[in-house]
């Protein structure tokens, strides 16, 4: 089994250098996409729409708070994007290696890590640099990374299979993921939403999510109901994606 997880490891880091092989800033990317369009939204909503977090107006305090938020959204973005073709890329490895299939789908989850350790580093680092870094920013925002890793497991493995038999998976995402960002508390604070609207996203998950992970990094508190129900949402979502992935797992031998 030790084995198998350094091969998982081996894949990792060819899968990360592979997408940015021949440019110039290599692996580096994968903080500067992230980090472009943080500053386009710091831009766009901070400046031009003037969003203030309540009395606030300081740009730099917008600006990690965009941050605490993406860094959610892009390692479940990664994992979203990457799931649906994993099986299909990694054919030959499924079909005529010892590697267990299950491990597979691990490898947009170890990605996403990557992406959102990136982020959270930067953040943690800005904050400090400031002085408003939390004592126990950390500790708190480490339960609710579980839950994201929770939710993008669920997510890896459902699409890991049924982007075999639904090859329209990976054109569907993206736009998905755009109107997904647009409709969640993401670039903008619950604050400025319609109280006609705001019942609809009482039913957002990922709203919880993100307000736990801002929480925890920018005021050192812990959201004790969020936490515990998105457990049992993630927990429920884990059992249904494995599930998926068990029962198609025969049928996508066939197909590939």
């Amino acid at each position: 089994m030790a084995a198998h997880w350094a091969l998982l490891w081996q894949l990792l880091r060819h899968d990360v250098q592979e997408r940015y092989v021949g440019t110039a800033l290599g692996v580096f990317w994968l903080l500067a996409q992230p980090l472009f369009m943080l500053l386009v939204y710091a831009l766009v909503f901070g400046e031009i729409l003037q969003v203030r977090l309540g009395t606030s107006t300081e740009t730099g305090a917008f600006a990690a708070w965009l941050l605490a938020g993406l860094s959610a959204f892009n390692a479940l973005a990664e994992v979203l994007t990457r799931a649906p073709s994993i099986l299909t890329e990694r054919r030959e490895l499924l079909l005529n290696s010892p590697l267990p299939p299950v491990l597979l789908p691990l490898l947009p989850v170890g990605a996403s890590l990557i992406v959102e350790g990136l982020s959270v580093g930067l953040l943690w680092l800005w904050l400090c640099v400031q002085g408003q870094c939390q004592p126990l920013a950390i500790v708190f925002y480490l339960p609710f990374l579980l839950l994201r890793l929770l939710f993008s497991l669920a997510f890896a493995y459902g699409l890991a299979v049924l982007g075999v038999f639904l090859r329209d998976l990976r054109q569907l995402i993206p736009p998905l993921l755009t109107v997904l960002l647009l409709v969640s508390p993401i670039v903008y604070p619950m604050s400025i939403v319609p109280e006609s609207f705001q019942g609809w996203f009482a039913w957002n998950p990922l709203a919880y999510l993100v307000e736990g992970y801002r929480v925890a990094l920018l005021e050192g508190r812990f959201l004790w109901e969020a936490f515990a129900g998105l457990l049992v949402l993630a927990s429920a979502c884990v059992a249904l994606g494995w599930w998926l992935f068990q029962h198609l797992l025969l049928r996508v031998r066939y197909v590939l």
